[in-house]
């Protein structure tokens, strides 16, 4: 076996089966070709040196299996895109996932100076493990292991309008975003998933433990997480339901709005206590109690604004798409 043959030989083992003969014989063409030029430029027969430097020049067999065999790539430019989006996405979620618990800590002083470490390794950590599970998924899509079927189907009719000022229309992939949110908080608030919250003790004997409240609502949530998991899914199923979704988006708001009127009526929504906490000590468990019921406070404030404005929102598209419809009609 000369060299030709052997650097064809290794080129093969690294191709498809299928392709592998049509393969070998084109580059065996192209080879012989340039080898020829070669020859006809020095007006001898090339040494076997002179050969080598021939297949050197054209290429190690591994880059030349990539180059000329079926592409390897674990996520392909068509569906990168899609990818970077949901990296982006699950980028933000692991951050939020990672700061919930490290916040409570610290209210409850058991977080100091460590926090941003703490934080930061949280954060990758949690952040890895939901890239590697993304990759993954990519990877499969991308060799038909998972097959979308007629998820990627889409009409152009079926594009979200802009409004004239540019607005970020809404997309499938925020959507997907969104209900995985609300598919996460909904495994924390039935507890088939250990929430960040819900330890309820520091290690310095401070103890967050939520008021009554939350277990008469508890129902009353769990149904707008529902809701919003619904709306989520008319947006990624069938984007062209405006109107679907619009109805969905005003019960979720509505609903909100008489949850935050809820938790405000109901004054204190977390209790902190410690043990055996007298003195300067209990002085600042008091302070720390302000502290959250404030914060609370402006959570259901600004909780109950976003309520507002979306639902008068969702009610202008839901009449703007009955407007269109007729006009169309």
């Amino acid at each position: 076996m000369d060299l030709l043959d052997r650097y064809l030989a290794a080129v093969a083992a690294l191709l498809p089966k299928t392709q592998r003969q049509d393969i070998v014989a084109e580059l065996r063409d192209l080879l012989l070709s340039q080898m020829e030029e070669k020859e006809a430029q020095l007006g001898r027969p090339l040494t076997s040196g002179e050969r080598e430097e021939v297949l050197r020049a054209f290429g190690h067999p591994i880059a030349v299996a990539g180059r000329f065999g079926t592409p390897r790539s674990v996520i392909g430019p068509e569906l990168y895109p899609f990818y970077m989006f949901a990296v982006k996405g699950l980028l933000i979620l692991s951050a939020a996932v990672t700061a919930i618990p490290i916040v409570i800590a610290m209210f409850t002083g058991d977080e100091g100076a460590a926090a941003p470490a703490h934080f930061l390794s949280g954060f990758l950590t949690t952040a890895m493990m939901m890239i590697g599970a993304a990759t993954v998924i990519g990877m499969a899509i991308e060799r038909g292991w998972i097959r979308l079927g007629r998820t990627l189907d889409w009409k152009v009719a079926d594009l979200p309008r802009l409004d004239r000022r540019g607005g970020k229309a809404w997309s499938r992939f925020e959507a997907s975003f969104e209900l995985a949110a609300a598919l996460l908080f909904i495994l924390w608030w039935t507890g088939a998933v250990e929430a960040p919250w819900s330890a309820s003790t520091a290690h310095n004997g401070v103890f967050l433990s939520g008021t009554p409240i939350w277990s008469t609502l508890y129902l009353p949530i769990l149904g707008l997480a529902l809701v919003q998991v619904a709306s989520s899914l008319v947006a990624i199923i069938r984007p062209d339901w405006v109107r679907a979704r619009a109805g969905l988006e005003i019960v979720g708001a509505l609903g909100g709005l008489a949850l935050a009127a809820t938790l405000w009526s109901a004054g204190r929504l977390v209790e902190v206590t410690a043990q055996g906490a007298t003195g300067s000590r209990s002085a600042d468990i008091a302070a720390l109690q302000l502290v959250i019921d404030q914060m609370f406070q402006i959570g259901t404030a600004v909780a109950a604004a976003i309520c507002v404005i979306k639902l008068v929102v969702e009610i202008w598209r839901l009449f703007r798409g009955a407007r269109v419809r007729e006009a169309t009609a």
